[in-house]
């Protein structure tokens, strides 16, 4: 059983901002910034490609709902979206994050080195896409 599952059966505690029988919404334990918030499905799909259309929609509409009350809580210089798959999603359970942003937050990106590439080697890497 997923972590997200325990937090819809109430076997685990966690600060819920949204919920609905498809949709669950709620803090991150361990938040980029506070008003880090997760959205996830309450059925355990692993990936973005598993979980249904209608659940997505309603995922994407609770995210723009998050984001206002976001905007309007925490007033952040940025909000980021963040959503992991495959090796890179430790809950093996869909979830997206969304997360106020703020100057000197420290969040970065670190790239693979690969560095900025010709129109020619992208259009190349992407042929078979």
């Amino acid at each position: 059983m997923t972590i997200v599952e325990k937090i819809v059966r109430r076997e685990m505690e966690a600060v819920i901002v949204y919920e609905s029988d498809d949709v669950v919404a709620f803090a991150d334990h361990n938040p980029i910034n506070f008003g880090h918030i997760l959205i996830c499905p309450t059925h355990p799909y692993t990936n973005y490609i598993d979980v249904p259309e209608v659940v997505l929609t309603e995922i994407h509409s609770v995210a723009r709902q998050v984001y206002r009350r976001i905007e309007e809580a925490f007033k952040p210089d940025g909000i980021s979206f963040l959503q992991n798959n495959g090796e890179f999603n430790e809950l093996s359970h869909y979830h997206l994050h969304i997360f106020p942003r703020f100057e000197g937050d420290q969040f970065g990106w670190k790239s693979s080195e690969l560095g900025i590439q010709s129109m020619e080697k992208l259009r190349e890497s992407l042929k078979n896409l």
